[in-house]
């Protein structure tokens, strides 16, 4: 089977899985922010900054290394198991430590405790960064679709049922430990992995995983900048608004650029050296990208209003305007995510360290002018600030790919009219249907949305359907 066959197998069955469990988490997530006060989310937020940016670098980018290399022996995967598992040990043992000082900057005493409990993700990490690196470097995509839908599975049941005894903010913090455990069971048990505590001979895996392992810390702090900025300087209660709606809108981008960049960058790791065959495959996965991201975020974009009226109710309104700006942005992020995957898989970590410093130098500043607008001035400076540093990174990265500019931006060019007029005519088709209940006036909205894009679209692009039919005809070989 040739890469591109098994990236294709991997795509498809990758996609069943987090679809499925997309569907789960919508459905679970639209209950339990009825169940649950803004102030759990703003908790919940606040912890997750702490403890993602220190989980980033837990496996010092070891288990990538493991992806990346040309060539392992079981000796060096050993010694990797040993450093990495005293590396998430010590890491958590910091986290929970350092909780008091977490709590005391963001005034909240629950807080501690929540991150405290949230530490235990470090020791259940611990045991799965090799079995997952080795899973992704056999390109076994079938195993791990079911692992991410297994431990979804566990999160979301696990979360649901917490919130429906009255668990507030423990919810979501047990809800997700739940999921972790699933997933690290599963993963230890596919391949188990002997650590062995002597780290000699690993210079070239912590050389590489090193400057990937800072990038990923300055990219949390960039990623986690809005939240750490928004706890301090606002209400517990506008950090939850502000927590929910960049997670409705980010939600299908990190479950459809978690589907791609698993099969993305061990699919380029093993194409870095056919650099024409690698820009050919990179050029039509971004055109196809955009055909799929544009309508579904924008679409959400232009609906946001009577879809946190119907989903989740008044007292989340203020989720509205957030919701609709940032998802406006989400397919240039989806762009960038891709071509930022293609750049680590060929190697390039200084790069993408170079990339990240640069969001870590713009949007922590915007952050600080928008938050003086509350949340409708964060979500803005998010959406601004990005717009910076795409036209600051994107030409560098695809100059080392060898791949145009101009070239990525005709992958988005029609989608991007296409949707440019499917919003105008849903924003003028909500004019002409005002008095009309909610959920009529919803799925008369998304009716005319499809209506205007898909014939316009084609009518732009007619190759677009080609190089659909073709990546069905290669996933059903």
């Amino acid at each position: 089977m040739s890469i591109e066959q098994q990236a294709l197998s991997g795509l498809k069955w990758t996609a069943a899985a987090r679809l499925l469990a997309q569907a789960m988490s919508w459905a679970v997530t639209l209950i339990v922010v009825r169940l649950l006060a803004p102030a759990d989310y703003g908790i919940a937020a606040m912890s997750a900054v702490i403890i993602s940016m220190f989980s980033t670098v837990a496996d010092f980018g070891l288990g990538a290394s493991i992806v990346q290399a040309p060539s392992l022996e079981r000796e060096t995967l050993a010694r990797i198991t040993g450093l990495a598992i005293v590396l998430n040990l010590g890491l958590g043992a910091v986290v929970a430590l350092s909780a008091p000082l977490a709590a005391t900057f963001f005034g909240d005493d629950v807080l501690q405790r929540v991150i405290q409990v949230s530490a235990l993700h470090f020791g259940l990490a611990a045991l799965s960064v090799v079995p997952e690196a080795l899973a992704y470097r056999a390109m076994n995509f079938k195993w791990t679709a079911s692992i991410d839908l297994s431990s979804n599975l566990g999160a979301s049941l696990a979360t649901l049922l917490l919130a429906l005894h009255g668990a507030g903010v423990w919810a979501l913090v047990l809800g997700s430990l739940a999921g972790a455990t699933v997933r690290s069971a599963l993963l230890l048990g596919s391949h188990p992995a002997r650590p062995v505590f002597r780290f000699g001979g690993l210079r070239r895996h912590v050389a590489f995983g090193g400057a990937l392992a800072t990038s990923r810390v300055a990219w949390n702090l960039v990623n986690q900048a809005d939240v750490l900025i928004a706890g301090r300087f606002l209400s517990t209660s506008a950090v939850g608004v502000y927590a929910v709606s960049l997670h409705l809108a980010t939600m299908p981008m990190q479950r459809l650029m978690g589907i791609v960049n698993q099969v993305v960058f061990p699919a380029v790791a093993r194409l870095q050296e056919d650099r024409p065959r690698l820009r050919e495959r990179l050029l039509t996965g971004l055109r196809l990208l955009g055909f799929v991201s544009v309508p579904v975020m924008w679409g959400m974009s232009a609906v946001a209003p009577e879809l946190v009226a119907l989903c989740l109710g008044p007292r989340w309104r203020d989720v509205v305007y957030p919701l609709q700006v940032v998802s406006l942005l989400i397919p240039f992020k989806m762009v960038s995510g891709v071509i930022s995957t293609a750049i680590v898989g060929v190697g390039a970590a200084t790069l993408d360290l170079r990339n990240t410093v640069v969001n870590l130098v713009v949007l922590p500043v915007a952050f600080l002018i928008g938050v003086r607008w509350g949340v409708d001035g964060l979500a803005t400076a998010w959406v601004l600030a990005l717009l910076v540093v795409f036209a600051l990174t994107v030409p560098q990265t695809c100059a080392r790919l060898e791949i145009a500019p101009l070239d990525v931006a005709r992958t988005l060019r029609d989608p991007l009219l296409a949707g440019g007029v499917m919003y105008v005519l849903v924003i003028a088709a909500r004019a002409a249907l005002d008095g009309v209940p909610s959920l009529y006036r919803l799925s008369a909205l998304i009716l005319v949305g499809g209506a205007v894009y898909l014939p316009l679209v084609s009518l732009l692009n007619r190759a677009i359907w080609t190089d659909l039919r073709r990546l069905l005809a290669a996933s059903r070989a």
